[in-house]
């Protein structure tokens, strides 16, 4: 689901432009420009039945999106709120649509030097199964 998730925020016409390839998991990447995403699982989101794990999951998952400016930062987590609010298939995963749980920010953090990065955070569960 990573892989697909992240394929698809890559490719979307309204995210790309803003953070080119910027989308890591886990932390940002130390230097890198702005605007950037990271994303971090908060919760696995997995189903069992009585015969194991089954194939639909709901993960909960983080995305702070970054800006040199807290507009910036607004519109990065605006485009990915409205990728994530859409279905989609991307290889042989099936997105449905995802559900905002909560959203933070702007947030502001001083990195030094006079610069500071403005920040949004959105967990999101995100419903995706194989496709059909």
């Amino acid at each position: 689901m990573e892989e697909a998730l992240t394929a698809r925020a890559l490719a979307d016409a309204g995210l790309q432009p803003l953070i080119a390839d910027r989308f890591t998991w886990g932390e940002r990447v130390q230097g890198e420009p702005l605007p950037a995403v990271t994303a971090m699982m908060v919760s696995s989101g997995r189903f069992y039945l009585h015969s194991g794990a089954d194939s639909i999951g709901n993960p909960r998952v983080q995305f702070d999106c970054y800006g040199k400016t807290a507009a910036e930062a607004l519109a990065v987590a605006k485009a990915l709120r409205t990728i994530l609010e859409t279905k989609a298939d991307v290889g042989d995963v099936a997105f449905s649509v995802s559900l905002l749980d909560a959203m933070r920010g702007p947030l502001v953090e001083d990195v030094g030097g006079g610069r500071k990065v403005h920040s949004y955070s959105l967990d999101f569960f995100i419903w995706f199964s194989p496709v059909a």
